[in-house]
């Protein structure tokens, strides 16, 4: 019987620790494709979004998208931990 219930009790450990690995992986190291779409749906709720385009992909450093509005086309890169940060085109001096 003590066998079983250690069993148990390490089953029940076991899953609480990969849950918490998987959702601090997630948090830090935001890789997944449809939860950075939907952050971006968040961010631009107030325009009418016709298309988002992955443009970049660098795994843990960042992902770079191309969001085509009603109004303009806008670039945003997206950071891990889902932040979101808005490009700001350089100006030329020539």
């Amino acid at each position: 019987m003590a066998y079983l219930s250690s069993f148990f009790y390490s089953i029940i450990v076991g899953g609480v620790f990969i849950f918490l690995f998987i959702y601090l992986y997630d948090f830090f190291y935001g890789e997944k494709h449809e939860k950075q779409v939907k952050k971006i749906s968040k961010e631009f709720r107030k325009e009418n979004i016709k298309k988002v385009e992955l443009l970049e992909h660098h795994p843990k450093k960042f992902s770079m998208y191309k969001v085509i509005t009603d109004k303009e086309t806008k670039k945003i890169k997206v950071k891990p931990g889902y932040r979101i940060i808005k490009m700001v085109p350089s100006k030329n001096n020539q």
